[in-house]
C-alpha cells in the first residue's frame, strides 16, 4: 500500500477525508528529504500557489504523526521538527548543540545491542529514538 492509500485508510478510520489540502501537504512532505517544520511546509505550499492555512498544516502534521507516517524529532532549543518515515529504514540522530545541525545515521551494532537488551528483559519494542547531542566538526573548529 502506498503512502496516499495508507493516509487515506487512517483518515477513514477517524471518519475524516483526504481533502485537497491534506493531499498537498502529504505530497510536499513525501518529497522532502530531511527534517522540516510546519513553517517549511506552509511556505513551500504557498510558494506553489496553494491556498492553505497554517492551522491546516499543523492539524495535518498531527494526523500524519498519529498515522505513523511522520515522526517528531527533538533537535533541541524547543524546535519542533518532523521527518517522514513511511517507507524509510530506521535511523538515529546526532544533534549539534551549537548550530543545530542534524546528522542521520544507522549502525547495525547499536540495533543489535537494543535487540539484545529487549530479549534479556522479555520486552517487545514498538519504537525507539536515539539522539546523541554534542558538537559537530565545524563547531568544534570554532
Amino acid at each position: 500500500m502506498g503512502y496516499r492509500e495508507t493516509f487515506q485508510k487512517y483518515l477513514a478510520s477517524e471518519q475524516l477525508k483526504l481533502t485537497p489540502q491534506r493531499e498537498a501537504i502529504l505530497e510536499n512532505i513525501v518529497a522532502t528529504h530531511g527534517h522540516f517544520d510546519a513553517d517549511d511546509v506552509f511556505f513551500a505550499l504557498r510558494k506553489q500557489g496553494k491556498r492553505i492555512s497554517k492551522a491546516t498544516v499543523y492539524r495535518t502534521l498531527e494526523l500524519l504523526t498519529a498515522a505513523g507516517m511522520i515522526r517528531e524529532v527533538d533537535i533541541g532549543k524547543g524546535h519542533r521538527a518532523f521527518e517522514h518515515i513511511f517507507g524509510r529504514s530506521h535511523h538515529d540522530h546526532l544533534v549539534c548543540t551549537m548550530c543545530g545541525k542534524v546528522v542521520e545515521f544507522d549502525d547495525p551494532l547499536i540495533n543489535e545491542l537494543q535487540d539484545r537488551v529487549c530479549r534479556r528483559f522479555s520486552f517487545r519494542p514498538e519504537s525507539h529514538s536515539l539522539r546523541i547531542r554534542g558538537r559537530c566538526a565545524s563547531c568544534l573548529k570554532q
